[in-house]
């Protein structure tokens, strides 16, 4: 798909900023240590940038390792350009905090704890329906929890390596004011500038 940058404008003071970045090809590997790496950015760095420095409400990073699409979003955010600049900022930060070990076992073990999560009836049922459409196997899931387990810090540089090259790309949604999206555009490059429309 050829990426995007759409502004909604809406009559709002805050603004929610999304990115979806396919961070693996399609048919390309994805392996544990993704949803590690991923975890740790949205609990370690998104939530500091974005959320504490930033002044947003909340942020999240999501992953998904069946297509290798990364989903980042942040919400009552007052900021559009610089939340982005966060967003194109992983791979840096990555390279500049390389964990001790203590950290990456506790990485791990709440990316574990993320596997082993108690899940209501319906949620179970959905997973349950998903892994059968898409063919997931008590094998399959079990190789997956060996590779979370088995994270390294080369794991870590790697995925920094990725995101270096993919900083920058990607599609991106912005809802907020026409004042703040106009402000956004000031700031951004020409290629990342938000195409703006009126929606309310």
């Amino acid at each position: 798909l050829v990426p995007s940058h759409q502004g909604l404008h809406v009559p709002t003071q805050v603004n929610y900023v999304a990115k979806a970045l396919p961070i693996f090809a399609p048919g390309e590997t994805v392996r544990g240590p993704t949803s590690v790496i991923t975890r740790y950015l949205r609990t370690a760095y998104l939530w500091d940038a974005v959320r504490v420095q930033g002044g947003a409400y909340g942020c999240s990073l999501g992953f998904s390792r069946f297509d290798g699409v990364a989903t980042f979003s942040s919400y009552r955010d007052p900021n559009i350009a610089a939340t982005l600049d966060s967003y194109d900022g992983t791979g840096a930060f990555l390279r500049a905090n390389r964990l001790s070990r203590a950290e990456l076992s506790k990485a791990i073990i709440g990316a574990v704890g993320e596997l082993d999560a108690p899940q209501s009836v319906d949620s179970r049922g959905f997973t349950s329906m998903l892994r059968h459409l898409l063919g997931v196997t008590e094998a399959d899931r079990q190789i997956w929890r060996d590779e979370v387990l088995g994270t390294t810090p080369s794991d870590f540089v790697q995925f920094a390596e990725r995101m270096d090259a993919l900083a920058g790309s990607g599609s991106v949604a912005v809802v907020g004011s026409e004042a703040a999206l106009d402000a956004a555009n000031a700031l951004l490059p020409e290629a990342k500038r938000l195409r703006v429309r009126r929606v309310l």
